[in-house]
């Protein structure tokens, strides 16, 4: 088997199509590129590429080249020029190739090997060691977050968690929806709020997924969520996300003002101390909450209410959640903390959603590890101009799987 064969097989090329010449040449940067020549015969006949009748050639296109997968250590680059058929019925058609989906500047196998890095580095380190520019993998990056969100089948969606994350700023965010039941991400789009929650409808719609079928949502205390799943999400029921609740309460102790306190530690040690959860305090750390608490009344009684409140989730059932819930509003109501007043009309208004974890179950858990996952990606990229960048990125790691979603031959 001589080189051509072999890199043919490497390709599988199938007839008509045959690798006929291999050279080797030096680049710009002094290092040598692997080039294979691959040609349709004279005389042969091909597929039409829009109904597949058997056609014959009627001319040929100039010679372009794809860049594949490196051997040796080499760049690969693929030479051709591709014919086009002469069909009956459809006209002058250019030929599929079957190393390369239309358009693109990469072999199908060197598009999936960039895709797998891409989801696991930032695409400019990505173009860097590739040696390749990163505005052509960016336009890979969108196109083939495009081709997976287009293969959703949203038909067996029913619960759903939605939370928002800052993009760029302090005003730029994104929403993320994401399955609680099969853990993925389902859609992503700028913005914020009830309008979000609308556009979630028509996506869902448009992949197979209606809004009758959304039995549970999970999300924030925010009013605007509140109100588009109301409007758009009839039949769905709100669980209020466990998570938000404790960083609410946590949120209220820290802003209540306890002017001058006496502390045996530094003040941001006590404020950590203070907002952790209490079983995983160690002994002495326990001991020295307990102090600061004897030696700043205040101090004290905020955090008890903030412990009382956080102890909910730890109650038998939703009966007596409620009736513990009932008791800690009206403590909260008449303790002088205007900030623990504040979040007690909060707990007042959405009690049934906040009781409703004793059913479901459900909480913003897979949304916060993607939140973090947003975060790492844009570490990683050192921020993003592009909005649309970041979606694209967000859809290929959130990917359920390492499944081959870029249409390489296995």
């Amino acid at each position: 088997m001589d080189v051509c064969e072999m890199m043919g097989e490497h390709l599988g090329l199938v007839p008509p199509w045959k690798a006929t010449e291999f050279w080797s040449e030096p680049n710009a940067r002094g290092e040598l590129d692997d080039h294979l020549r691959v040609e349709v015969p004279p005389g042969s006949c091909m597929p039409c590429p829009q109904c597949g009748r058997m056609c014959r050639i009627h001319d040929r296109t100039p010679e372009r080249a794809w860049r594949s997968l490196d051997v040796v250590s080499r760049r690969l680059y693929i030479h051709a020029r591709i014919p086009r058929t002469d069909c009956p019925d459809c006209g002058v058609r250019r030929a599929d190739v079957p190393w390369a989906r239309p358009h693109s500047h990469f072999t199908l196998s060197m598009e999936s090997m960039i895709m797998a890095m891409c989801r696991e580095m930032a695409v400019s380190a990505a173009a860097a060691l590739i040696h390749e520019d990163a505005n052509r993998i960016w336009r890979l990056v969108r196109h083939s977050a495009r081709k997976l969100v287009e293969g959703m089948d949203l038909s067996h969606v029913t619960a759903v968690g939605v939370d928002e994350k800052c993009f760029s700023g302090h005003d730029a965010f994104v929403t993320v929806f994401a399955d609680i039941v099969r853990h993925r991400v389902l859609f992503v789009t700028p913005g914020k709020g009830s309008g979000a929650v609308g556009e979630f409808r028509d996506f869902l719609t448009e992949h197979g997924g209606r809004a009758a079928n959304i039995a549970d949502f999970t999300c924030d205390f925010g009013a605007a969520y509140v109100s588009g799943i109301g409007r758009y999400f009839k039949r769905a029921r709100i669980t209020f996300d466990r998570f938000h609740l404790v960083k609410l309460a946590n949120d209220a102790m820290n802003d209540v003002n306890f002017g001058k306190m006496k502390l045996a530690v530094n003040r941001m040690k006590v404020k950590y101390m203070m907002v952790r959860n209490s079983g995983s305090l160690t002994d002495g750390e326990k001991e020295l909450r307990d102090r600061i608490c004897e030696d700043n009344e205040e101090l004290g009684h905020a955090y008890r209410l903030k412990e009382s409140l956080v102890s909910v989730y730890s109650m038998g059932d939703a009966d007596i959640a409620r009736d513990h819930l009932l008791g800690w509003v009206s403590w909260a109501g008449r303790s002088g903390f205007r900030p623990f007043a504040r979040l007690a009309k909060t707990v007042e208004a959405n009690i049934e959603g906040i009781l409703r974890w004793f059913s479901t179950g459900m909480s913003n858990a897979l949304l916060e590890g993607t939140n973090s996952l947003i975060s790492l990606i844009k570490r990683r990229a050192r921020g993003f101009k592009r909005v649309e960048n970041l979606i694209a990125v967000c859809y290929l790691t959130g990917a359920r799987g390492k499944v081959d979603l870029y249409g390489a031959p296995r």
